[in-house]
């Protein structure tokens, strides 16, 4: 006997959990272990040089199923796999460096891939019981493998015993999030403002042949502007325009189409009066139809002619 003695340094925690424990394993990443394994190792020559190792054992020839609340085992096991052995990630070091504080191989994942070949992966069964196994490599006199009777696991791919589900969401930190009151921050989008449509924020005028009879504006000297007389023809007025010298205007009489004028402001009028083409209901300052058939269409431009 070479006196070296190894201890599961987080016992309590595997002690929590009711036989047997789950271990979940994936095909594709892998998964990690949890609870985690964690050694504490005694015995070693303090200057001697370790590796330590570890690799998955398999129980038994039995594959197993879970029915009525327990686990069965209902047919023979799959063939079983070659022992892979992982490397601690400290690689070699003292007796004394060992034996300082845990020995922690939480970097190892499971998986049921056979064909999964990256660093730190174990490929096995799932449906099978599995006993981890720590290899203490000395270098100059070889190997000595270590059992822990209680900690050995069923893999599956999902979790079948619900406790078993509910202790390690308990008790796993990366698992907040299944909590109840999980420690997950709940994220509080902003306010944001009802969306309308281009019709909504912009509406259009209702089509109409009748356009409205006047629109009203601010003026800032009432006292210069005269509205014309009502259109004999459909009772509409012409737009009232702010007209600087009002006596030198002359709103013509109806066009031979029966259109009336249109009044515009001159900066020097003179002897002119203003003649148009068009009857509709028209937006001065945009200078384009605001209803009717030709709503949107540019205004035409107006024909000056020289009183006699």
């Amino acid at each position: 006997m070479s006196g070296i003695q190894v201890s599961l340094n987080n016992a309590n925690l595997w002690n929590k959990f009711n036989s047997p424990m789950e271990m979940i394993v994936t095909r594709k990443n892998g998964r990690k272990m949890f609870p985690t394994l964690e050694y504490s190792v005694r015995g070693l020559n303090p200057t001697a040089m370790y590796e330590i190792y570890l690799h998955m054992e398999r129980m038994d020839d039995h594959k197993y199923r879970y029915k009525y609340n327990g686990w069965d085992d209902y047919a023979r096991a799959d063939p079983i796999t070659p022992i892979q052995k992982i490397k601690h990630k400290s690689g070699g070091q003292t007796g004394m460096y060992w034996m300082d504080g845990p020995i922690s191989f939480e970097q190892v994942r499971l998986t049921n891939n056979s064909e999964m070949e990256k660093k730190d992966h174990i490929i096995i069964q799932s449906m099978h019981k599995w006993r981890p196994v720590v290899t203490i490599r000395e270098l100059k006199n070889g190997d000595e493998e270590f059992r822990m009777e209680n900690v050995w696991f069923v893999a599956v791919t999902i979790y079948y015993n619900p406790e078993i589900k509910s202790l390690k969401v308990e008790n796993n930190k990366m698992a907040s999030g299944y909590r109840e009151a999980g420690h997950h921050k709940t994220t509080v989008l902003p306010t944001r403002g009802t969306k309308r449509t281009v019709s909504e924020a912009f509406p259009t005028p209702p089509l109409s042949t009748s356009p409205p009879s006047k629109i009203a504006r601010h003026f800032p000297n009432p006292g210069n502007f005269e509205f014309p007389k009502m259109n004999p023809n459909d009772g509409n007025s012409p737009i009232p325009h702010h007209l600087p010298n009002q006596e030198n205007f002359e709103f013509s009489k109806m066009n031979p189409n029966g259109h009336s004028p249109i009044a515009h402001h001159f900066p020097n009028p003179g002897n002119f009066y203003l003649v148009t083409e068009h009857q509709y209901w028209m937006n001065p300052y945009q200078n384009t139809w605001n209803c009717g058939y030709n709503m949107g269409q540019q205004i035409p431009q107006p024909m000056f002619v020289v009183a006699k």
